[in-house]
C-alpha cells in the first residue's frame, strides 16, 4: 500500500481525532452474532477483544487502520504529539498476540462471518502495520500475522465454491473485497492466494459488457457495483485484455449519467441511509484510478474527462459527514474520505 508522499492531503488531525474516538467507543455496538445458547450471550468486547468497538466490527478494523495510514503521514508544522502517542498506544493494546488470536479464532470458526468486506479490511490493517516506517507499528504488524493468515486461509476455502459473484452496493460485494485481499496476497508474496483470487475473478466477470448504471444507486448502497468491478478487472487483466474489456464494460456510462453526482442524504440520522455518502467517496476513488486508464484511448477521452471532473462533487458530502457529530455517519466515513483523499492526492501528484 502506497503512502501518502505530500505534506497534508487532508486533515490528519480531524480524521485522527474521529478514529480515535471510534476505537474507544464500545457502544452502541452491532455484534451480528449467531446465538447458539446461553452461554454465547457475551458483551462485545468479550467477544472481540481487538475490534469490540466502533458500532461494528468491520468499522473497528478499519479505523484501526486509518490510525495506522495516518501514522504514516509526516507531523505539519506546529502538529502535536498527542494523537500519535494515543494511536499508537491503542493499536499496541488492541492488536496484542493475545487478542488477535481469540479475533481469528472467532473468524475460522465462523467461515462465512464478515465475508469478504471485513477479510478486506483485517488483510489491509495487517500489511499496513508490517509495512510502517514505525518500528513500533511493524512489531504489532508481527503479532497480527494470524489474523492475516486466517483470511488467506478463509479466502482459499470460499472462491472455488462461489457459483455467482455477488453485485449489489453493499458489504458483501465480492469485487470490492477482493481487490482488496488480492493486493495484499501480491505484496505478501502469497502466490497461491492471488492466484486464485485471479482465477475466480476472471471466472466472475470475464463476459461481463455494458454494465447498466443507470441501474444503481439503491436507497442504502455505499459501493457502486460497477465501478468496483472495474477496478478489479484493472488489477487482474493484461493491458492488452484491459483496453478491450473496460470500454466493453464502460459503453452504457455517459457523461451526464446520474452515477457522476452525489445521492443527497435526507437523514443522516438513518444509518442505511448514511451509506449514500460513503458512496460518493468510493466512487470517487475508484473513478481516480480508472479515468487514467481511459485518456489512452481517444474514443473514451470525453468519459475520461467527465469521470475526472465528477471527482469533487462526489467527494464532497462525504467529506463533510466524515467529521460530523453524527455517528452513524463518523463511525465509518472517514476511512473512506481519507482514502479517496490520498487517491487525488496521488494523481495530482
Amino acid at each position: 500500500m502506497s503512502r501518502p508522499e505530500s505534506s497534508h492531503p487532508a486533515p490528519v488531525e480531524a480524521f485522527a481525532a474521529v478514529a480515535l474516538d471510534n476505537v474507544t467507543t464500545e457502544f452502541p455496538y452491532a455484534t451480528q452474532h449467531v446465538t447458539r445458547g446461553p452461554e454465547d450471550v457475551v458483551l462485545p468486547v468479550a467477544l472481540h477483544p481487538a475490534f469490540g468497538t466502533s458500532f461494528d466490527w468491520h468499522s473497528s478494523v478499519h479505523m484501526h487502520w486509518l490510525l495506522v495510514s495516518l501514522l504514516e503521514t509526516e507531523p505539519a508544522a506546529g502538529e502535536g504529539a498527542a494523537w500519535r502517542e494515543q494511536a499508537i498506544s491503542f493499536l499496541s493494546q488492541h492488536l496484542s498476540a493475545e487478542n488477535i488470536a481469540v479475533e481469528s479464532a472467532y473468524l475460522l470458526s465462523h467461515p462465512t462471518w464478515e465475508r469478504p468486506y471485513g477479510w478486506a479490511w483485517a488483510a489491509q490493517l495487517v500489511a499496513g502495520l508490517q509495512a510502517s516506517r514505525l518500528p513500533q507499528l511493524r512489531a504489532v504488524g508481527q503479532d497480527a500475522q494470524p489474523l492475516l493468515d486466517a483470511v488467506f486461509d478463509l479466502t482459499l476455502a470460499w472462491l472455488p465454491k462461489v457459483p455467482e459473484p455477488v453485485r449489489h452496493g453493499l458489504h458483501t460485494n465480492t469485487a470490492f473485497g477482493l481487490r482488496r485481499i488480492l493486493l495484499v496476497a501480491r505484496e505478501q508474496g502469497r502466490a497461491d492466494v492471488s492466484s486464485a483470487i485471479e482465477s475466480a475473478v476472471r471466472r466472475f466477470f470475464l463476459a461481463d459488457a455494458a454494465w447498466c448504471f443507470e441501474q444503481e444507486r439503491s436507497g442504502q448502497d455505499f459501493l457502486s457495483a460497477g465501478f468496483c468491478e472495474a477496478d478489479l478487472m484493472a488489477q487482474v487483466l493484461t493491458p492488452q485484455e484491459l483496453a478491450a474489456w473496460l470500454p466493453a464494460f464502460l459503453s452504457a456510462l455517459r457523461p451526464d449519467s446520474k452515477v457522476l453526482t452525489p445521492v443527497p442524504v435526507l437523514d443522516p440520522t438513518d444509518g442505511y441511509q448514511s451509506h449514500l455518502d460513503g458512496l460518493g467517496l468510493t466512487a470517487a476513488a475508484s473513478i481516480l484510478r480508472l479515468a487514467p486508464l481511459l485518456e489512452a484511448d481517444t474514443e473514451q477521452s470525453e468519459l475520461a474527462g467527465a469521470l475526472r471532473a465528477s471527482v469533487d462533487r462526489l467527494m464532497a458530502p462525504g467529506l463533510e459527514a466524515a467529521v460530523s457529530d453524527e455517528y452513524m455517519a463518523s463511525h465509518w466515513l472517514a476511512t473512506f474520505a481519507w482514502e479517496a483523499l490520498q487517491q487525488r492526492a496521488a494523481l495530482a501528484g
